[in-house]
């Protein structure tokens, strides 16, 4: 597995470095702060400027991570599928992750932890990355080019936070520099306005990104120039802006990304940042909290984990007979509890081969978290133009089904036939997504942005113009005073 061991020295000397610099004048009984000479003598160097991006990723491996336990049941991964058609939420018991169940019932409320978490964890990102953008622009560099990248990789954090709140939330406070004591009661904005946001900071960050594949083995893990067409991509399908869809693919398609020969490679360590990677959140177990807690939250009960995020037969039954993928993301082991199976995807030894970490103890894994897929863009990409170029969208299609079959016969995950069109070929795009991305916690928000939630999951709970977003926080709305409004819950 390759490690960035800057990225890890830089999280935690500037986690130290901000946590000192953001402590409460009230927190020290002298009239001198020693957060006040920290805060002024920062962002004074080139050095200070990497700590300070660097900072502003945590959040982002803080959802995934060991030193959250909460956040680790809040992501896209759990909370976000979990009531779908392709998620059960598992664990021993009903009241075994509460707020998991109140998504899995859709009684969800506005104590909901996961979405608290969802809160607290992107706006600190978003945070982090205002930090950069107000003080890095100051700072002298001798190498002004890695200036502008630093830049840029706090737009790309800034966008790809506030594109997780607007798909959990809807409209929401929209910050764009550190707030000052008295300014923190920020109003909600519309979800058209923070869809602008994000767009303008992705298109403000891809021309200052350089691509992973000029860049050397500890560059990993920062985000690059593919990195933010592939989130502009998904940005702009979810707006079903599908023109954008293409532009946007058609640059991350002319940089060296190319599917792996072997899909059940992806999601084990030889599998990382491989060539069909795009972005990942990189984890090691070389440290206690830094590694990963997925593995531990998702696995079997009888196997030392939570048993969280079980899947359904009617996920495991939309794959096609013989399709490799169906074992390459699944396995299961008996335990008497939920539908007793599990996402291979992200589990540790004997299911891949990830070790069992021998550092910071179960939930301290080194599987790092596949974010964006070449696969994933070139089905985005078929979606987008299915209807003006079916032929091209077909071989989109095609190229990922041919990866999928590997060395099997042509009768295994057959190719589409190349005069296929209309709503079959839509609906062939739908499968491919589901199948060739199962577990990886994109099927929700699949629902929701192709109007199709209603249908598939109303017999689960679901109520159209209600759950399609979640409560804002009630401790956030009291801490505003009342000026945040609640969504329609």
């Amino acid at each position: 597995m390759i490690v960035d061991n800057k990225m890890i020295k830089y999280i935690k000397n500037c986690c130290l470095l901000l946590a000192l610099s953001l402590v409460s004048c009230s927190d020290y009984l002298e009239e001198n702060i020693y957060g006040e000479p920290l805060l002024e003598s920062f962002y004074k160097t080139p050095v200070d400027a990497e700590q300070a991006v660097i900072a502003a990723y945590t959040p982002m491996r803080e959802m995934y991570g060991r030193e959250n336990f909460g956040a680790s049941t809040s992501n896209d991964l759990l909370f976000g599928d979990i009531g779908t058609d392709d998620i059960l939420k598992g664990g021993a018991r009903a009241s075994d992750g509460a707020q998991l169940y109140e998504k899995e019932l859709y009684n969800l409320t506005s104590s909901n932890a996961s979405a608290e978490n969802i809160w607290k964890i992107n706006f600190k990102g978003i945070y982090f990355s205002n930090l950069v953008l107000e003080k890095v622009p100051n700072i002298v560099f001798e190498d002004e080019v890695r200036k502008k990248e630093i830049i840029a990789e706090a737009y790309f954090l800034r966008a790809y936070y506030y594109f997780d709140l607007v798909n959990t939330f809807g409209g929401v406070p929209l910050i764009t520099e550190p707030l000052e004591v008295g300014e923190y009661n920020v109003p909600r904005t519309t979800q058209d306005a923070i869809y602008t946001l994000i767009e303008d900071d992705l298109k403000a960050a891809i021309p200052n990104l350089p691509s992973r594949f000029d860049k050397g083995a500890d560059y990993l893990g920062h985000a690059d120039k593919g990195a933010a067409l592939g989130l502009m991509m998904r940005v702009s399908l979810y707006q079903n802006k599908m023109g954008q869809v293409k532009t946007y693919g058609d640059q991350l398609f002319s940089l060296s990304y190319e599917l792996e020969d072997d899909y059940s490679s992806i999601f084990n360590s030889v599998g990382e940042w491989g060539s069909g990677s795009i972005f990942e959140v990189n984890y090691t177990t070389s440290a206690d909290n830094l590694g990963g807690r997925m593995p531990h939250m998702m696995a079997p009960r009888s196997k030392g984990g939570i048993g969280f995020g079980q899947v359904k037969e009617d996920l495991r039954n939309e794959f096609e007979v013989n399709d490799p993928r169906l074992d390459a993301s699944f396995y299961n082991v008996t335990g008497g509890y939920g539908t007793e199976w599990f996402v291979k995807k992200y589990a540790i030894a004997p299911y891949t081969d990830y070790a069992k970490p021998s550092v910071g103890g179960k939930g301290n894994t080194a599987n790092n978290i596949r974010i964006i897929r070449l696969s994933d863009a070139y089905l985005m990409y078929a979606e987008a133009i299915y209807n003006t170029d079916p032929t091209t969208a077909v071989t989109y299609v095609n190229k990922v089904r041919k990866r999928a079959r590997g060395t099997n016969p042509v009768t295994v995950v057959p190719d589409l036939a190349a005069t296929l069109s209309g709503q079959p070929l839509l609906d062939a795009i739908y499968h491919e997504r589901r199948v060739e991305l199962a577990g990886e916690g994109f099927r929700f928000h699949d629902l929701i942005r192709t109007n199709r939630a209603e249908t598939i999951l109303a017999s689960l709970g679901f109520q159209k113009n209600k759950h399609e977003i979640m409560p804002i926080p009630l401790s956030q709305i009291s801490l505003s005073q009342g000026v945040l409004t609640q969504n329609n819950y």
